[in-house]
């Protein structure tokens, strides 16, 4: 599992790769947590979904701390690029209202210019 951390136009954008599983979500979480220390509030976050390969509910919860602790904030998450077995897992979770889902970073990146907190 890897994450690579760029930003466009104040919007943080996380690109993920590999399996999104419980030995390594810390050190993921670590890497978000970092990133977010240094960018401006509200954070405006997408998680680029291309190259995972899987992922459990230990990732999931990961998203779910990181929304809860930016949401009180103004903070806004989206996903893009999300597989078949991750979005079964955001779907059974009841968490579709929760992650914004966009078809490119374009899109996501758009939506959040469009309408800044």
């Amino acid at each position: 599992m890897a994450i690579t951390v760029s930003e466009r136009e104040g919007v943080v954008i996380f690109r993920l790769s590999g399996r999104i599983i419980t030995p390594g979500v810390k050190e993921v979480s670590e890497t978000i947590e970092e990133a977010l220390a240094v960018h401006s509030s509200p954070p405006r976050l997408v998680f680029d979904f291309k190259e995972v390969t899987g992922m459990d509910s230990s990732g999931l919860g990961m998203l779910m701390k990181i929304y809860s602790d930016i949401h009180p904030r103004g903070g806004e998450m989206a996903v893009i690029n999300v597989n078949k077995q991750v979005k079964s897992l955001i779907v059974m979770a009841r968490l579709i209202p929760v992650f914004k889902n966009f078809e490119s970073e374009d899109d996501a990146v758009a939506a959040f210019l469009q309408h800044p907190e």
